[in-house]
């Protein structure tokens, strides 16, 4: 069995609290603010320029947070990935294509993105930022397969990246 996913259950399993040494402090977040960006794409020619960064929370395993901002009318690309997400719209209108389906949302607005089927948020504002609070059970999933967002998103020419709208 993969040890990153026996560490996980094992800690399930022990029905004991992770992190109870970290200091409350440490279990808030203002999206609003930068945090560890872990992930930057850039490309004029098809209109994706966005970044995503994650909170990082103190004994999260199954689970992250991360904040994508998406710049002025720009979307990020279409792909498709392992773990689930869910989408909440912090600030800004967002166009959510999901599958063949296509959301707007508003501030507070939420959506679902299940696994493995292609998606894309796009900036529906030609002056102000879109910020997405996406949570995801990445921690899980990665846990499950390895680092494949190493393999696929994040990689140069990626396989479940599409450089096309």
């Amino acid at each position: 069995m993969n040890p990153d996913l026996l560490a996980l259950i094992t800690n399930i399993e022990a029905r004991q609290p992770l992190a109870t040494d970290a200091p409350l402090a440490a279990f808030h977040a203002d999206p609003g603010n930068s945090h560890r960006q872990i992930y930057r794409n850039c490309n004029a020619k098809l209109g994706i320029d966005f970044s995503v960064d994650v909170l990082d929370f103190p004994g999260t395993q199954a689970f992250d947070a991360r904040v994508v901002r998406i710049a002025a009318g720009c979307n990020n690309e279409l792909h498709k990935h392992a773990h689930e997400s869910l989408f909440y719209v912090i600030s800004g209108t967002a166009e959510v294509r999901i599958g063949d389906a296509t959301l707007t949302l508003n501030p507070g607005g939420l959506a679902f993105v299940p696994r493995w089927v292609f998606h894309q948020s796009k900036n529906l504002s030609p002056t102000d930022e879109l910020v997405i609070l996406a949570v995801t059970d990445f921690g899980l999933t990665k846990a499950v397969l390895g680092d494949y967002d190493k393999r696929t998103r994040l990689a140069a020419n990626g396989a479940d990246v599409l450089d096309h709208v």
